[in-house]
């Protein structure tokens, strides 16, 4: 119990005497904390797992010759059989059609890989639409602008 000195329209020396209400626990608001400080850690875990879904990436995406290449960087462990998926949209006014769509099975190294893939692009503006997935889980996405030039 807490004692505080209450003063009503200007006059002192009234106490009021702070008490919980009935039927609260003191250990409330300690187990709540405890709650709180465990829900944190499992956040940060899943954090942490998520990080690991960082570990593929895409790097330059180019067209020359009739064909576009993809890089795609893996800091992670050697992948057999990942899919590449390619999907590139032609943009012209505000409209987008596909002008090609692939999927193909990759081998991932570790470091810095390079794909080629044949694609037949008249020149103009294009969007590109790549995909790595491992598996069931989609490692690395990322949709990038491009200009095709005669």
């Amino acid at each position: 119990m807490s004692r505080v000195e209450v003063s009503l329209e200007g006059r002192r020396g009234h106490t009021a005497v702070l008490t919980p209400a009935r039927g609260a626990d003191p250990r409330f608001s300690e187990q709540m904390s405890k709650i709180y400080t465990i829900l944190l850690i499992l956040a940060l875990a899943a954090l942490t797992g998520a990080a690991g879904c960082l570990s593929t990436s895409f790097g330059e995406v180019t067209y020359s010759g009739g064909a576009l290449q993809v890089q795609v960087e893996n800091a992670g462990e050697p992948v057999e059989n990942a899919v590449l998926q390619i999907m590139i949209m032609e943009v012209s006014a505000l409209e987008q059609h596909e002008a090609f769509s692939e999927a193909r099975y990759i081998d991932l190294e570790r470091g810095e890989n390079e794909y080629t893939i044949r694609a037949d692009l008249q020149p103009g503006s294009y969007k590109v639409f790549l995909t790595v997935f491992v598996g069931n889980e989609r490692r690395a996405s990322v949709i990038r602008d491009m200009e095709v030039t005669a």
